[in-house]
């Protein structure tokens, strides 16, 4: 089990390393999935919080603001996706929690109008909203194949 833990968290940082567009990272959803693969609080808000935090650092730097404010995000996510059972509704109210507090960063860093920002960022959310149900389904598939596989060496 820890090997294919550590599997998993080698493999989410690589992909903020291969050249994804910034909108298309798994670490959204995993924050959407992270409550049904463990119940120990602790992983579930330190691992999608700690990988972006760490990954950061290599990457184009953001304002301290607009990465406090998407820490916030993967911090608040995993509590509200364990109170659903229904993932499709675990992914929209992340990227909307999302589209919120990251765009509300973004207006205070930029000036800009408060409405602009949140009208920009429509299509960027949108494509956030694609690659964050794709990774929960592709997930979501890889639990099942692992039910399956376990219920069958039992």
């Amino acid at each position: 089990m820890v090997k294919n833990i550590l599997i998993i968290v080698l493999l989410l940082i690589a992909s903020r390393f291969i050249g994804l567009p910034a909108n298309f990272s798994p670490l959204l959803a995993l924050a959407v999935v992270i409550p049904r693969v463990t119940s120990q609080k602790f992983i579930q808000y330190l691992l999608p919080v700690a990988i972006l935090l760490t990954t950061n650092y290599f990457l184009e730097p953001v304002s301290t603001l607009i990465l406090l404010s998407m820490a916030l995000v993967f911090l608040v996510t995993p509590l509200i996706s364990s109170h659903t059972e229904n993932l499709a509704l675990s992914s929209i109210s992340a990227v909307l929690i999302w589209h919120f507090f990251v765009n509300a960063a973004v207006w205070i860093t930029s000036g800009e109008s408060i409405l602009e920002i949140y009208v920009l960022a429509i299509p960027f959310d949108f494509k956030l909203l694609i690659s964050t149900g794709l990774y929960v389904a592709l997930f979501a598939c890889a639990e099942k194949i692992y039910l399956s596989t376990k219920s069958l060496q039992s």
